[in-house]
């Protein structure tokens, strides 16, 4: 038989290689945002796994390095400490390599939009449309929906009658998704009555070219599965104040977490969780968990001064004892 000849994979740097675009900020509490910069490192194209288990087992290691960045990034704030600082730096350039080795956050982008392939059970917009309709908001006016982390552009496409989508995510995927950090976002402000959006465009957020999206306050606000994203436990709080001051009143909220959020965490429950939720002035109309996911739906019921940032809910150990992961969200 004739030799056949395999051809050898050879790694491709960063600048040239799709896998490897550099990674979104990450958020550091009270700081200013880091971003790794892997423009200048030889990676190899991420892997997706060949089952549901390798491709979110390789997702939550994703998850422990940002966590682990998120980290190191907050401590090189804290010292002043040459030798120190160098130090952190080499730890910090080691997390940013082997995320990068792992194909960035377009790999992570990928691994996640397999996830919600029909093979591995689909998006979680399946389950959410049908409480809208129980709610009978699928009848009147149509909906603005804000899907934060947006990984297709065509979730709700099936409901484009009454849904009007508005997807963002921090590295677009789709033409259709908009490129956009949800923090940056600038809180809509009020219109003054008999006044139209169109004179108030000198209060617009003038940092992004966006800002046309977020004139006036969304009906919906989903934030699945991007929570869990963020490494830091003070920003997850400001995600959700976030989503308070960019629905209208009586608005409501789609949130998805990782089962083990709620249920395997020594700083979080689901009780603890809904106390969190209330305190922002949403009200809890539907709860679900599946063997992986805890779905959430709320409605905006009051319009207390959801901005002021007094950390009522610090990261405090409600469950002791090992093997337990230590997920945890500040307000």
């Amino acid at each position: 038989m004739p030799k056949t000849h395999s051809k050898r994979r050879r790694p491709v740097t960063a600048q040239h290689s799709p896998a490897s675009t550099p990674l979104p900020p990450i958020h550091i509490s009270g700081h200013e945002k880091i971003i790794i910069d892997t423009t200048q490192l030889t990676v190899s194209r991420g892997k997706l796994g060949k089952s549901s288990t390798e491709t979110r087992r390789r997702i939550n290691h994703f998850h422990t390095l940002i966590k682990q960045y998120a980290k190191l990034g907050a401590l090189k704030q804290q010292t002043s400490d040459p030798q120190a600082i160098s130090e952190v730096d080499e730890q910090i350039q080691a997390v940013s390599e082997e995320m990068t080795q792992m194909g960035g956050l377009d790999w992570y982008q990928r691994a996640s939009l397999l996830g919600q392939s029909k093979q591995r059970g689909g998006d979680t917009s399946r389950w959410f449309v049908p409480k809208l309709r129980e709610l009978d908001l699928h009848k009147g006016q149509k909906l603005r929906l804000l899907d934060v982390g947006a990984l297709s552009c065509l979730n709700y496409a099936k409901e484009r009658a009454w849904i009007d989508v508005t997807p963002i995510d921090l590295n677009s995927q789709e033409p259709g998704i908009y490129q956009q950090d949800f923090l940056d976002i600038k809180p809509p402000y009020v219109t003054p009555p008999n006044s139209k959006v169109e004179d108030n465009k000198d209060t617009e957020d003038s940092s992004t070219s966006n800002s046309h999206l977020f004139r006036v306050p969304f009906d919906v606000v989903c934030l699945s599965l991007v929570v869990n994203f963020i490494g830091d436990p003070v920003k997850r709080g400001d995600m959700l104040r976030q989503a308070a001051q960019l629905l209208v009143p009586n608005g409501y909220l789609f949130l998805v977490l990782p089962l083990s959020c709620v249920t395997n965490s020594r700083y979080l429950n689901d009780d603890h969780f809904l106390a969190i939720m209330t305190h922002l002035g949403f009200t809890q109309l539907f709860s679900h968990h599946t063997a992986k996911l805890a779905y959430y739906v709320y409605k905006l019921t009051s319009q207390r001064k959801i901005a002021e940032k007094d950390h009522k809910f610090s990261k405090r150990l409600i469950h002791p004892g090992a093997g337990r992961n230590n997920f945890s969200i500040v307000v």
